[in-house]
């Protein structure tokens, strides 16, 4: 994953570089289309499922790296991922979400998604992967 990186952030005007930046573009497109053509086979419910687990994998990572920046306490980990749901629902945090949606507060909000608000929540924690140069 350090080659992604490396080429991420290199200069596109030297043909090695577009080379690889190229490599990576095309092998992306490529896993996408073969995880659209698995999912397209699924159930609703297996949809959920397996992108509820795509999503706890990109959570424990985020929080990780939050660790790692300083980010210690529950409740200051709690503030950083309130933050993740704000942007992504027009200001409203988790609370507010659970209230809309009629989950109680001390029940997991991704529980009781739907696979299109779950893949929202996954693009969420990518670009914020991306943002911060986790590594898969």
């Amino acid at each position: 994953m350090r080659a992604i990186s490396l080429f991420k952030n290199a200069d596109p005007a030297k043909p090695i570089v577009a080379l690889g930046q190229t490599y990576f573009a095309v092998q992306t497109r490529r896993q996408e289309l073969s995880d659209e053509e698995a999912l397209a086979g699924l159930t609703e419910k297996q949809r959920r499922l397996f992108i509820r687990g795509q999503l706890t994998l990109h959570n424990r990572q985020l929080a990780e790296t939050a660790s790692n920046a300083g980010v210690i306490t529950s409740r200051d980990f709690a503030i950083f991922q309130d933050h993740g749901y704000k942007g992504l629902y027009g200001g409203l945090g988790a609370k507010e979400n659970s209230c809309t949606q009629r989950v109680k507060i001390w029940q997991k909000i991704l529980d009781h998604m739907g696979s299109t608000e779950l893949a929202a929540n996954l693009f969420r924690a990518t670009q914020l992967k991306s943002k911060l140069g986790v590594r898969i």
